[in-house]
């Protein structure tokens, strides 16, 4: 019999919500509580909804999101193209059907489509002048890694990520141990699953990042990231012998994998995390025991751990 899971985005929420569904956030935060403006990255440039999907993922590959806006011509914003919309595009989920309703059997053809055609429309944004406590309320009850920040006139601003939230609310010493905020449920591949599987598995279960064991050695860690920046380096027209769709679903998680993987101890202070994350320029960190891998931590786990009771 097959497990069927609920995607982790909207299972892990509930650790962080009271009874009534709201978000029991500690007095720190509302007494430490900015304005959104030095926070947002202002370097994430939006795009319209002709850009293509290769030229998005050169975006999300060389400014390191995994979130940009798509704006109208006056600058409002309409959409949102995330790295998992394009996972599920490239094979992941319900957007790949679109693949095979237009017949596409290149790299080139599947790429050469319209962002407007896979982005989510009608997106969540916040307002430059939304305060955190609420931002950080969206982005718990409805899973978001980041949300689009708009002006005062409805403009296209900014970006705000869990990164940048997570820099801010740093501080030399927490008193929390990862173990108590960390997810304990570690959902992996190995290292000769296809591409195709891989990206399935992290469309529906709900994941950006897949570990990578072979009986019982962590071998690497599969991320969106590594999928987009294929694509965004154009470094898959150079493992791709005829250039076909099916070559780039059938490639191997070795083949793309991250092999330097960080850890830390489950006993680690958050602020140790925030530290690692920052210094190794990654979202998450794995959580070993005794050489056994116990579980995740990631940048959301840092800031719900800092700032909910």
């Amino acid at each position: 019999m097959v497990k069927v899971y609920t995607p982790r985005r909207l299972r892990e929420k509930n650790r962080w919500l009271r009874s009534d569904g709201k978000p029991n956030f500690k007095d720190r935060l509302y007494s430490r509580e900015p304005e959104l403006s030095p926070l947002i990255r202002r370097d994430v440039p939006p795009i319209n909804t002709l850009t293509t999907v290769l030229r998005t993922c050169e975006l999300m590959s060389s400014q390191n999101t995994r979130l940009i806006a798509v704006t109208s011509g006056k600058g409002n914003i309409i959409g949102v193209i995330t790295a998992m919309d394009i996972v599920d595009y490239l094979g992941g989920g319900s957007r790949h059907g679109l693949v095979s309703v237009s017949g596409f059997e290149t790299i080139h053809e599947v790429l050469n489509l319209n962002v407007g055609k896979i982005m989510s429309e009608n997106p969540i944004y916040v307002n430059i002048n939304t305060p955190l406590h609420k931002v950080l309320e969206l982005m718990i009850n409805y899973g978001l890694g980041a949300v689009p920040v708009s002006s005062e006139d409805d403009i296209y601003a900014g970006v705000l990520t869990e990164l940048e939230i997570m820099k801010y609310l740093s501080v030399k010493y927490v008193g929390i141990p990862v173990h108590k905020v960390m997810t304990r449920e570690v959902l992996s591949v190995n290292s000769s699953t296809s591409l195709e599987e891989a990206m399935w598995m992290m469309i529906s279960l709900g994941v950006r990042r897949l570990p990578v064991i072979d009986h019982n050695e962590l071998k690497g860690m599969l991320t969106w990231k590594n999928i987009i920046d294929l694509i965004g380096t154009h470094k898959i027209y150079e493992i791709l012998r005829y250039g076909l769709l099916r070559e780039f679903k059938s490639l191997r998680v070795s083949d793309i994998m991250t092999t330097d993987v960080d850890i830390i101890s489950p006993d680690a202070d958050l602020s140790e995390v925030a530290s690692a994350i920052l210094r190794a320029a990654t979202s998450s960190l794995l959580v070993v025991e005794e050489g056994v891998v116990v579980g995740i931590i990631t940048e959301r786990d840092v800031i719900y751990g800092l700032v909910v009771s």
